[in-house]
């Protein structure tokens, strides 16, 4: 079984470098990883092609910036049967794509597998995720599933595109990777979270000051959950945002982010009302 791993990068770091020898060391190596440049110069050229000789690389240039419209770029390029998503600062381990293929040779029935994500060397990561082994449902996608830890078997099945309208660089900033699972799910996939598997990538602290980019995020949250409520008729799905309007509404009186907290509730609710199901 073949991996395509698809890899926008903007804003290139020296993280990059990083991820690329964690490739170099997997263990399992039919794989290829498709790298989608949307930054102005030549600097991820000129780190990636140190590593053509090591496994194969698709190398293809962007114009328009969007993580999503991006994916969805690679996605069309990719030969494999497996698609993983990972960021240009992750970091495999050795045997992250072994147990990922002998997952799906051993379990024929699911399509989605998915992990952990912790910041090396930390007990802690990004958002929350759930700490024991447990099959992905609807209701708990967002604490099983990150965008770098998810990886799909499509097999013989068409590939699912992203929703360019969400994610970073679109109008609605956020829960591009949410939507993509709760979409293979409604279509049938069955997947699994596993706890003790890890990916590493640095820990995003919020931050309170930069307001813009919260709305946007916001922006995002609010799209997924008309999405999934209006579009998909998963009412459940209403309590995920009143959960978090509540919160918000707690902050906004009880913390010193009172800004933060009202732009982000302000986000959610523009975010539900203006996404076109």
């Amino acid at each position: 079984m073949k991996v395509s791993l698809i890899m926008p990068t903007i804003n290139v770091t020296t993280e990059l470098d990083l991820f690329l020898k964690s490739l170099k060391a997997q263990t399992y190596k039919n794989f290829e990883l498709i790298v989608v440049d949307q930054n102005e110069g030549y600097d991820v050229f000129e780190i990636v092609k140190n590593y053509e000789e090591d496994f194969k690389i698709k190398y293809v240039r962007s114009d328009e910036k969007g993580l999503s419209l991006n994916r969805n770029r690679g996605l069309v390029l990719m030969e494999g049967e497996i698609a993983g998503f990972p960021d240009d600062d992750c970091e495999y381990q050795p045997d992250t794509l072994e147990k990922i293929v002998a997952f799906f040779k051993r379990k024929k029935n699911y399509q989605i597998y998915s992990c952990r994500t912790l910041e090396r060397g930390k007990n802690y990561g990004t958002g929350v995720m759930e700490k024991r082994d447990m099959d992905i449902k609807k209701d708990c996608v967002d604490t099983t599933v990150k965008s770098i830890t998810f990886f799909v078997n499509y097999g013989k099945d068409d590939i699912i595109l992203f929703d360019e309208n969400l994610g970073v660089g679109a109008t609605f900033g956020s829960g591009e990777e949410t939507d993509y699972v709760l979409t293979l799910l409604h279509k049938g996939y069955k997947g699994r979270y596993f706890a003790k598997d890890v990916i590493f990538h640095p820990a995003k602290k919020g931050n309170y000051k930069d307001l813009q980019r919260a709305y946007n995020y916001a922006l995002g949250f609010g799209a997924l959950v008309k999405k999934e409520v209006k579009g998909r008729k998963n009412r459940f799905y209403i309590l995920k945002y009143w959960k978090r309007q509540f919160r918000s509404f707690i902050g906004r009186i009880v913390t010193k982010n009172k800004a933060y907290h009202k732009v982000v509730m302000k986000g959610r609710k523009n975010g539900y009302k203006h996404y076109e199901v």
